[in-house]
């Protein structure tokens, strides 16, 4: 396996993780969020409501695990135009391939060359 397959292979492994996290994380949210309706459904005060389910705690941990699987999926794409040049797939066509804009397909390719070069 060349040096740019294990990478991007490595890169989804992280973005697989991630993509749980965040899968878990939502779940609980939602279950609070549901939980802070009720409350408020039934006559309890908002800053009550949102206090009794520890509203800004949630609100960190969906910012902090989404920000985590956005780097992992940066990381995925970055790897993946790696391989491509690599194997010798064009930008254009990579790009295509992944429902890329001809501009965003450029500035990864052009990333990727920078890091991994």
């Amino acid at each position: 396996m060349s040096k740019g397959s294990k990478r991007l292979v490595r890169a989804m492994a992280v973005l697989v993780e991630a993509t749980e996290d965040l899968r878990e994380v939502l779940d609980r949210y939602e279950t609070v969020s549901q939980e802070v309706a009720t409350r408020v459904e039934h006559g309890e005060l908002l800053a009550e409501a949102l206090e009794a389910v520890g509203g800004p705690v949630q609100r960190r941990e969906v910012t902090d695990t989404l920000d985590r699987f956005e780097t992992a999926r940066h990381q995925v794409r970055l790897a993946m135009f790696a391989l491509g040049e690599e194997q010798g797939t064009g930008i254009s066509e990579l790009g295509r391939q992944l429902a890329f804009s001809r501009q965003l397909s450029s500035r990864l390719a052009s990333e990727a060359k920078e890091r991994f070069s």
